[in-house]
């Protein structure tokens, strides 16, 4: 008999034009709101303004912490934390990409707390399943408004913060990370620059094909991994072409919402700590274009311990043929999907260098379920080709 477990918390609204509710969502929760996002600048200023407008309509004090930068660091997290104790803030309300919505989640966490430890954090909040220790205090209710399709991180326990000691991206998991509430409005991804919706949306297809070539799948990871992944499939390439069109808009934030359920209950897969280690101790690449660089030479590596799972991805590329044949083709499916979408799709293309990946070996230190330490050491090697 098949046997699972499914959480999914967060209460989701969908759909284009639906911001125009977000005041009476937030008004639920407490009326001293923290806003948390990257700096606004000129194109997505008129978004911020009217809900600004609508926060103010219910009669919601604001509080705007715009300091979020990509890869948020602990001390940016520290600082948004600082803001809203000040403020007294009882709601947060995260609108951006994953940067803003992971600072959030832990400023959600840690507003009660009387000091962060965050060795404690990272120590005691690394795993995604299994026993879970009980947060310190009770976290401030905690609103997700995504502008970006990829991350998933509104429908997720999972917030991704670099330790500035260790110089390392880090994941913190807790069920409590969850956002109350996820208002996805495609409206608000209309503005997103092309190469922007290709890294984002290439996140998007990886957490739903790690969710689905993982150790936990289940029938529901699995029907919305494949949705998902089609949906990207399917509407990317068009949308990276004309970001004005909202019907692929809303398909993209549909394949992200699905994506990041199916990631936070199948779990990720070596892509993602490859491209973390990558991205942080090197590089300080943007989390979907290290992913991008990584994921040919992985699949081809790694196809051989499920080719029935490869073979069905690359099918919605179009493969044909025994199952063999399509799960050895899907690495060069994704090569030129890649190309297609304007992303490189090695390290060489990115200026990482032989030297650079031996630096970045001793990291890979341990094994994952399905990948041993020295296979991500063969993946990072072949991905210079």
């Amino acid at each position: 008999m098949t046997q699972f477990q499914h959480y999914q918390p967060t209460k989701i609204t969908f759909g284009a034009g639906e911001i125009k509710q977000i005041g009476q969502l937030v008004t639920k929760y407490g009326k001293r709101c923290l806003i948390v996002s990257e700096p606004i600048f000129d194109a997505v200023k008129p978004a911020y303004d009217r809900i600004f407008s609508l926060l103010e309509e219910q009669g919601i004090e604001v509080t705007h912490f715009d300091g979020v930068v990509p890869n948020p660091p602990t001390s940016v997290v520290g600082l948004g934390r600082q803001v809203a104790i000040e403020a007294k803030c009882d709601v947060i309300l995260a609108i951006g990409g994953g940067s803003s919505i992971d600072t959030a989640k832990i400023i959600s966490a840690t507003i009660n707390v009387d000091s962060l430890d965050w060795e404690h954090w990272f120590a005691t909040y690394d795993s995604p399943f299994g026993d879970i220790q009980p947060l310190p205090a009770e976290t401030v209710p905690l609103i997700a408004v995504p502008t970006t399709s990829g991350t998933g991180s509104q429908v997720t326990h999972a917030a991704v913060i670099t330790n500035v000691e260790q110089h390392a991206k880090l994941t913190l998991f807790h069920p409590d990370f969850y956002p109350r509430e996820a208002l996805i409005d495609p409206e608000l991804m209309l503005t997103l620059p092309a190469r922007m919706t290709a890294m984002t949306g290439f996140d998007a297809f990886s957490h739903a094909f790690e969710s689905f070539t993982g150790s936990k799948s289940s029938p529901f990871v699995d029907s919305m991994a494949l949705q998902a992944m089609t949906l990207v499939v399917e509407n990317l390439p068009n949308i990276v072409d004309d970001g004005s069109d909202l019907f692929g808009r809303c398909q993209l934030a549909m394949a992200d919402t699905l994506g990041g359920i199916a990631l936070a209950n199948g779990g990720a897969g070596a892509p993602h700590p490859l491209g973390e280690i990558l991205g942080s101790k090197k590089t300080n690449l943007p989390h979907g274009l290290t992913l991008a660089v990584v994921y040919p030479a992985y699949v081809q590596i790694q196809w051989r311990k499920q080719p029935e799972r490869y073979a069905q991805v690359a099918e919605l590329f179009g493969a044909v043929g025994s199952t063999e044949e399509k799960a050895q083709s899907l690495s060069t499916y994704l090569v030129t999907f890649l190309k297609r979408i304007g992303l490189e799709s090695n390290l060489t293309q990115v200026g990482v260098t032989k030297e650079d990946v031996a630096s970045l070996e001793p990291a890979f230190c341990f094994d994952l379920p399905l990948t041993t330490g020295e296979e991500m050491k063969q993946v990072l090697r072949a991905s210079l080709v």
